[in-house]
């Protein structure tokens, strides 16, 4: 449902800024035949800087909600403090990757009760890039494996299912 969401906003994002630069445009002169702010006349520099907005805006937006979190988790993932938590609830996002030579990996979402070293449990909500396999050993009720920011509780990202102890 996230992805859904995401996509729509875009989408939204993409029509108003069109809007925007169009009207920009018109204000530079670069337009014929157009009434602010509803009725769009010619004039090609107008609509070229309108797609050039458009597209501007919907590139920020893509950084913005789909690869900064992105790059937290693999920041938490490769330099966070571990730790181990409880699975409360789990999602999907709708978010999918597949890295060049790897398996495929979605972004999955949790509610977690995180377990830190010393005590004072808390529950927290996380994100973790995970291949299928780690997806589905993680059902509520299990133990995860989860790399956290201690300064910023939280932040926390899933690495996947705790390890079973070798024995």
């Amino acid at each position: 449902m996230r992805a859904l969401a995401t996509i729509v906003g875009l989408v939204v994002i993409g029509i108003i800024a069109a809007w925007v630069g169009y009207w920009i445009g018109h204000a530079l002169g670069w337009t014929t035949g157009a009434e602010f702010p509803l009725t769009i006349g010619g004039g090609a520099w107008a609509i070229g800087l309108s797609i050039l907005v458009s597209f501007g805006c919907v590139m920020a937006g893509v950084g913005l909600f789909v690869a900064r979190p992105l790059r937290n988790v693999r920041r938490l993932a490769a330099s966070g403090t571990p730790g181990r938590a409880t699975v409360r609830r789990v999602w999907r996002t709708g978010f999918s990757m597949t890295p060049a030579g790897g398996s495929r990996q979605r972004l999955i979402a949790f509610e977690l009760e995180m377990h830190p070293d010393g005590g004072g449990d808390y529950g927290a909500k996380a994100t973790g890039l995970l291949t299928e396999a780690q997806e589905a050993a993680l059902a509520p009720g299990t133990e995860a494996a989860v790399r956290f920011d201690p300064a910023h509780r939280s932040s926390v990202a899933v690495v996947g299912p705790m390890p079973t102890p070798a024995g």
